[in-house]
């Protein structure tokens, strides 16, 4: 009976890599990122700044909005794996974006950042969270086994690209029509469009596998994963790139505004930004086996070199906007390159049954720091009374993220040599006996 059922389920899974299924779940998944993780991340940069003027609120507890929503959409991860686990993959997809999407609905009648901060901040990223996570189990269980996950993992990412780059000028012309809190109901409106596509994505996921997922949680799995040097350095440098790799997108428009520019030109740079934060993840795929020798976090080693020195070029040439420009570019493809690496980077370095916790890890880590970065930031600003610390402190992480990985480098190195060492004296110790 086990032969036959194996035998059934190797059976529906040709005809279903046969069909075109999969790529529907690709296309889902891409969305989500489009809707979930990218239009708010954009959007709340920009309302911000009005959120702040209107209740005269401290620049650090008005950025807990977006940090607290960051940080909860994916440190959420492993919580959210537990409660998959217990409830089910459909019920949580579709109860966490009706509770996301009432979320922001329910802002825009705030009469408290407080209210805002919980509300978008705790009720939108608690309820999207598990839309992305399982996004990335989606993609990998569509295209398991073939050679081309990697480049659907990355190419999935795009979603997010895409969202950066259309969402600054959608908030500007909903702010200019309808105020902040027009646009939070515009974007809840937007966002229950997450309902009928985690519905589309159910509809067409392969048949479930021979063996049922345990519902229970191994702790023992859960440490073995730090053991992988490649999978605890994706840690460390998603836990800096977390805390401030996102100050552009958190603090540049106040930054501006703050120093005689216009939200108009913060939005341009933030467009130049998503512009090229998409060019980034395209570039990511047709490359995918260029950054996949010998390993991809290898590459991150100049990429947050880079990164660090556009984080640096908005303080120190605040007058040039030309300067402003390049920054923006540089910063958008270092960040779109990142992102588009971290699915393939756990896949890299996990087996394909830890992939999920992985994932959920690395969410979870991410997520934490976000959570508390834009605090910092803000708190910064605070103290300082202005936005520049916050751009030399990015800096300073991604040039901490890029030394982690040569130190990473520097240990593969050894290992390896050790390892052929080893094999030597043994080989030459077998000799000298015989």
């Amino acid at each position: 009976m086990a032969m036959s059922s194996g035998g059934t389920s190797t059976l529906s899974r040709e005809r279903y890599d046969k069909s075109k299924r999969r790529y529907v779940v690709f296309v889902g998944s891409l969305l989500i990122h489009f809707i979930a993780l990218a239009i708010p991340s954009a959007m709340l940069g920009i309302v911000y700044v009005d959120v702040i003027r209107e209740f005269d609120a401290d620049a650090s507890w008005a950025a807990l909005m977006q940090s607290l929503y960051r940080g909860i959409i994916c440190g959420g991860g492993l919580v959210a794996e537990l409660v998959i686990r217990r409830v089910g993959e459909f019920p949580c997809i579709m109860a966490g974006s009706l509770l996301g999407s009432l979320s922001f609905l329910a802002a825009a009648f705030s009469e408290s950042v407080t209210t805002i901060v919980f509300l978008v901040g705790v009720g939108g990223g608690c309820g999207f969270v598990f839309p992305l996570f399982l996004s990335y189990v989606y993609v990998r269980r569509a295209f398991h086994g073939h050679e081309s996950v990697n480049k659907f993992l990355s190419s999935m990412t795009l979603g997010g690209g895409m969202g950066l780059l259309i969402t600054p000028y959608m908030t500007e012309f909903f702010l200019k029509k309808f105020g902040w809190r027009g646009t939070f109901m515009m974007a809840g409106g937007i966002f229950f469009h997450l309902i009928l596509i985690g519905v589309v994505v159910k509809l067409n996921l392969p048949p479930p596998e021979g063996t049922t997922n345990s519902k229970g949680f191994d702790w023992r799995k859960q440490t073995a994963i730090f053991k992988i040097r490649a999978f605890s350095i994706l840690v460390f440098d998603n836990f800096l790139f977390g805390m401030f790799g996102f100050a552009e997108s958190w603090f540049l428009p106040a930054f501006l505004v703050s120093n005689n520019y216009t939200k108009e030109d913060a939005a341009l740079l933030l467009t130049v930004c998503g512009v090229f934060n998409l060019g980034g993840r395209i570039i990511a795929v047709p490359l995918s086996g260029f950054f996949s020798r010998p390993k991809i976090l290898y590459h991150w080693s100049y990429i947050c070199l880079a990164l660090a020195v556009s984080h640096a070029l908005y303080p120190l040439f605040l007058q040039s906007y030309s300067v402003l420009m390049i920054a923006s570019g540089i910063y958008g493809i270092c960040f779109g390159l990142l992102i588009s690496h971290i699915a393939p980077v756990v896949l890299q370095t996990l087996p394909h049954d830890l992939y999920p916790i992985g994932i959920a890890t690395e969410m979870t880590f991410y997520g934490i720091s976000s959570a508390i970065g834009g605090y910092i930031g803000g708190f910064i600003r605070d103290v300082t009374g202005g936005y520049e610390g916050v751009f030399y402190a990015a800096s300073m992480s991604s040039i901490i993220c890029s030394f982690a990985c040569f130190l990473l480098i520097l240990m593969d190195n050894i290992y390896k040599r050790k390892k052929k060492t080893k094999f030597h004296s043994k080989s030459i110790s077998i000799i000298s006996h015989l």
